[in-house]
Order: structure tokens, then sequence, then C-alpha cells
């Protein structure tokens, strides 16, 4: 179920495309994040101040109540990303970035907020970065429309980017977006 703030939003998002949004910051509230807790995954490995979700949810609403307090009265620093190892089937070793359990509370508050106000720039037909779809439905919905002979009608982007620049890649993209969308005139766009 979505929060009745974020449901607003995303009503203001689909509905006016030229609106800016104005203190975002506001609504990470003690009872938002309280809301985004059953999104944690209790099982995660605990980041490098070795509190684990379990831990920190004994004293739950405490705790949230300090990360809003931090957040709001500027003080709050994300703490440094814990790097571990894990083996890969070709023998190589990839690295695995394990935030604080705090750091990972206040990412998913943020992150629904931003997905509240970008999920109206979508398609129904997109797939990349959005909640409740990833790239497995994406292969699923082409291939349907390919046994179905509804091929003349997919439209699939060819175009190679090597893996390791992807990133690069699509920072990018979205830094042009953005500007472009916010134009110094306040005038279009979505903004903070």
């Amino acid at each position: 179920m979505k929060q009745t703030s974020l449901r607003a939003i995303a009503n203001k998002a689909a509905s006016d495309k030229a609106h800016r949004f104005r203190n975002l910051f506001g609504l990470l509230t003690v009872e938002f994040l309280l809301w985004c807790w059953q999104c944690v995954n209790l099982r995660a490995a605990s980041g490098v101040d070795r509190t684990d979700a379990r831990s920190y949810r004994a004293n739950l609403r405490e705790n949230i109540e300090g990360l809003v307090a931090a957040a709001h009265g500027g003080w709050y620093r994300a703490k440094l990303v814990l790097r571990r190892y894990i083996p890969k089937l070709n023998g190589k070793m990839r690295p695995l970035g394990i935030p604080a359990i705090a750091d990972k509370l206040l990412q998913i508050g943020v992150t629904k907020i931003l997905e509240a106000i970008y999920e109206a720039e979508f398609l129904g037909c997109s797939y990349g970065y959005r909640p409740g779809v990833g790239a497995l439905d994406a292969v699923r919905e082409l291939s349907a429309a390919l046994r179905s002979g509804r091929y003349h009608s997919c439209s699939v982007p060819c175009d190679y980017i090597p893996r390791r620049s992807y990133p690069l890649f699509r920072a990018r993209e979205v830094l042009e977006h953005l500007a472009g969308e916010q134009g110094a005139d306040g005038s279009k766009g979505h903004g903070g």
C-alpha cells in the first residue's frame, strides 16, 4: 500500500508534467521511515557499524527518530560502505558494497519519493529501473510478441555500450535529462 503523501505526489506528477516539487526533504518523517522499514531485508548483512536489521529493529522508533533528527538537523553523514568480495562462476571476485542499516533505510525512503515523481515519466512498456518490473519481464514480453507474430510492433534498442562504461553512460544520461527538464526559468520539469 502506498503512503497518502506519495500517492498525492504521484498524482501531481502525472497530471502536471511542468510542476516543480519543493521541500521533498520534509517527507522524510519518522512515520514515513517507519512505513519504509517494511522494505528492509531483515536478513541483510550489517554494514561498517556492525548493526544488523534485527538489532536496529529492537529500538526501531528511537533509531528512526535519531536518524530523522540528524537528517533534518544537517549533521547526518552516511557511513562508509563495507566492501566484501564474493566469488563469481569464472573464478574472479565481484565487489559488493554493504551500507549501514540506517543508510539503507534512508535510501529506501528517498527512492520511494523519487519513484512517486518519476514513475509518471515512464511508458507502460518501460521495464528498466522501475518497481515491480525488470529485465526478465521485458524478455518475457518480447518473447511472447515474437511467438505470436507481433514482432513488427516490437522495438528493441540494440546500441552496444560496453558493460563497464554503462554506469557512467547512464549517470550522464540521467543528469543531462534532468538538466534539460529543469530550465533556469523554472518553467518546466521536476525539481526539488
